[in-house]
């Protein structure tokens, strides 16, 4: 009775909601110290729920294994409580857990019912199942575009120095991710060593809130060096895991306020050019790690061909566009 996107998914709250926790917030309003309480109460009741009903699906079915989908399954901090409760020795969840991943879901179970095929499951599937650009396309982009670009002998090298030298760079390469992370392929990068790079890119590049936060992209050897990791890798960024104590003045951009991080763990099997940039950073800087975040201005979709990825280039406070092998400094 408290919400109404059950009945008509336009809506949101229905007044009874609004009665009990006051107006919402419109875009652009201060947010209020009521404003806090109520998210992080929400968040706090979310948590409560979830983990309560994965300890009732292991008592129902003694399994070691947990899947989870849905949009909640995109809430990191819930994942890492369900994560940190040591109930389940793998938790695996899609990607593209919410809505946008229904369709490769019937897809599949098409394949596997219809098709009585025999199921498999692969270890560490691919996230980039999207759009990629050819170098004719590309090409025909920044000469429309009319903006000068080199191509680098060490395209990581040139890269990962600007990086030092606190350049925000739009990373565009191969096919895009599916779901709303950005996992290397649509990011913007940043150094994570500089804890003004937070607000930076909040405010000048992606022109949203200043609480919202920015992800590490670790080289996966290092991951268990900073956070406080269990088990396998996290190569969707879905999970959130404690930070080192003695790490979090390394890397303060990429720390939640709570000490947290919404980790991203990359390997050169998963995504080999953004394993390769990551790791010429850390030869420059001695940090096994980038601040990322997704590929687009607030309000607007993950870019997806090189014209839009111009486009937000020019319309932000960006300071290099990387596509393919062609870099572009303002």
């Amino acid at each position: 009775s408290y919400f109404g996107f059950i009945r008509d998914n336009r809506q949101g709250f229905t007044p009874k909601f609004y009665e009990m926790f006051g107006p919402k917030r419109n875009k652009n309003e201060e947010i209020t110290q009521h404003h806090m309480n109520v998210a992080r109460a929400a968040q706090a009741a979310l948590e409560e729920v979830v983990v309560g009903m994965v300890k009732l699906a292991k008592e129902l079915t003694g399994e070691d294994n947990l899947c989870l989908s849905g949009g909640v399954a995109l809430n990191s901090v819930a994942n890492g409580k369900i994560l940190e409760s040591g109930l389940f020795k793998n938790i695996y969840i899609y990607p593209a857990a919410g809505d946008a991943g229904t369709g490769i879901g019937a897809a599949l179970y098409a394949y596997y019912s219809a098709q009585s095929n025999k199921v498999t499951h692969l270890e560490n599937q691919s996230a980039y199942l999207g759009y990629e650009s050819n170098d004719g396309e590309i090409l025909k982009a920044l000469a429309n575009s009319q903006l000068k670009y080199s191509t680098p002998t060490n395209l990581y090298e040139e890269t990962a120095s600007l990086l030092v030298q606190n350049k925000v760079v739009g990373w565009f390469q191969g096919r895009a991710e599916v779901g709303p992370r950005a996992l290397g392929n649509r990011s913007i990068l940043a150094n994570p060593a500089l804890a003004g790079n937070k607000d930076r890119v909040n405010n000048k590049i992606k022109f949203r809130e200043s609480f919202r936060p920015f992800a590490p992209s670790v080289l996966s050897e290092y991951a268990k060096e900073y956070f406080e990791m269990r088990g396998a890798d996290s190569p969707y960024m879905i999970m959130a895991f404690n930070t080192k104590e003695d790490k979090r003045n390394k890397i303060p951009a990429v720390v939640h306020v709570d000490g947290s991080a919404r980790v991203q763990t990359v390997t050169k099997e998963q995504n080999e050019k953004y394993f390769e940039l990551i790791e010429e950073f850390n030869r420059q800087s001695s940090i096994p790690m980038l601040l990322n975040t997704s590929f687009n201005k607030a309000g607007e979709v993950l870019v997806n061909t090189p014209e839009q990825a111009i486009a937000a280039f020019l319309g932000s406070e960006l300071d290099v566009l990387v596509i393919d092998k062609y870099l572009i400094q303002k």
